[in-house]
């Protein structure tokens, strides 16, 4: 039985770019920095409830949905999504049901396309995962510019979320002194949270190991998922592809004490799992949902996805509880 540690949460009821990381200062975007121009007003080039893929002027891709109560005079709250290694945003699409209206009916959801390495293959990657080579945070910074000039997004309630190496990307996302000051809540699932620093297996502690970090604010919402029965990305941490990787209770308790939070979560069993338990710092702002025993490198689903198969299902929805999560926050 695993009990890694950390904020109660009411699952009863929710059950049913090319190149290395440039400095900070690069991609510096103040908590308080709003432009002038935003998208409040302009009528949208396709219809709410649809979407419409894009491409940067860099050549990324990028896919926005709009829910199809949305109003170009009105402020929006949008979830940035991103997919697995070697998966695309239709795999995340599918995956993260977030253009479901049973989950969501209120958010504008953009999904993010990863760079295949080597270029052409299918093997896409996220900065800061062992061989990754695009600078995805400013390709993030790019996205958000651009979609907050054309849709009237409510710039105080931008969140994250995204799967694996998509969700150790979250977690860098909510590192990183710029957008963590530009996103309010950050949820990885399954995150593979890399420390490429740490690159020869013995001096690889993932217990102990120190996650490095510049959030540019101490108040920062995370609520992450892992599963005890992941293969891929152990919960106790591991060293794989040349990086290390910290167990994820290790990571939590991180994130707690950089919010200025008690180190000591408060448990509570999640009904119907196999000893899952959801771990809650600071009356929630920092959770770890530990997906039970049995789950493996999974989005938590009640029924079939394209992770489980069918085989495996959770006693929960994770996209449920993550709209829930972000629907409690807030820029400061």
């Amino acid at each position: 039985m695993i009990y890694p540690s950390l904020v109660s949460l009411a699952l009863v009821s929710l059950a049913s770019s090319r190149g290395v990381p440039r400095p900070a200062e690069r991609h510096e975007h103040a908590a308080n920095q709003r432009r002038q121009d935003t998208g409040c007003g302009q009528t949208p080039s396709f219809s709410p409830g649809d979407y419409k893929n894009f491409t940067t002027t860099t050549d990324r891709q990028y896919r926005v949905w709009l829910p199809p109560n949305y109003d170009s005079s009105k402020e929006t709250p949008l979830i940035l999504s991103f997919h697995g290694a070697s998966r695309d945003i239709a795999y995340q699409v599918d995956l993260d049901e977030l253009t479901d209206t049973t989950f969501n009916e209120d958010y504008i959801v953009v999904y993010l396309q990863g760079l295949a390495v080597p270029a052409g293959s299918s093997s896409t990657k996220w900065e800061g995962a062992p061989g990754a080579e695009s600078d995805d945070i400013q390709f993030t910074n790019d996205v958000l510019d651009t979609v907050t000039e054309e849709f009237c997004v409510d710039e105080k309630r931008i969140f994250a979320t995204g799967k694996s190496q998509g969700g150790g990307f979250v977690g860098r996302l909510a590192c990183d002194s710029g957008l963590s000051g530009r996103i309010a809540a950050f949820a990885p699932v399954s995150g593979a949270y890399y420390i490429k620093e740490i690159d020869v297996e013995s001096e690889c502690h993932p217990e102990t190991v120190t996650v490095p970090c510049n959030a540019s604010r101490a108040d920062i919402p995370i609520m992450a998922f892992h599963g005890g029965a992941d293969g891929t990305i152990n919960y106790h941490g591991d060293f794989r592809s040349g990086a290390c990787l910290p167990d994820v209770s290790n990571w939590a308790k991180q994130w707690a004490v950089r919010d200025g939070l008690s180190d000591t979560p408060a448990n509570t069993t999640i009904p119907g799992s196999d000893n899952g338990v959801t771990m809650s710092y600071g009356d929630g702002l920092v959770t770890l949902v530990y997906d039970g025993d049995d789950i493996g490198h999974d989005w938590p689903s009640t029924v079939e996805n394209a992770d489980n198969d069918g085989e495996t299902l959770a006693a929960f929805n994770a996209t449920a509880l993550i709209v829930k999560f972000f629907g409690e926050h807030t820029l400061p």
